[in-house]
């Protein structure tokens, strides 16, 4: 089969036909998905490194890593830290419930 009759088979084909499969093509090779990091300087990791410390926190490799993969550090009392917009931020992690 070459690529116009690929092309028209699959124009061709029905709705039900298509939803079975884009199911078999899933099983067979799932979707990657793209890994989130921010991209920071040398200086800016160990500003963060400075600012972890300073707030009682070991500032490791891989707290960095968690930060800067979108993710938050507990830090007691319901508060979290992040890491956006190039500033270590706290937030209240319940805000949204009242």
């Amino acid at each position: 089969m070459d690529e116009k009759e690929l092309q028209e088979y699959l124009h061709n084909m029905g709705q039900k036909e298509r939803r079975e499969l884009t199911a078999r093509l899933r099983l067979v090779k799932p979707k990657r998905k793209n890994a989130y990091i921010q991209s920071i300087s040398e200086q800016q990791r160990l500003q963060l490194e400075a600012e972890l410390t300073a707030r009682g926190f070991e500032g490791s490799a891989s707290e960095i890593d968690l930060l800067l993969r979108g993710g938050s550090i507990p830090s007691g009392a319901g508060l979290r830290l992040f890491y956006r917009d190039q500033r270590l931020q706290e937030d209240d992690k319940w805000r949204q419930w009242y």
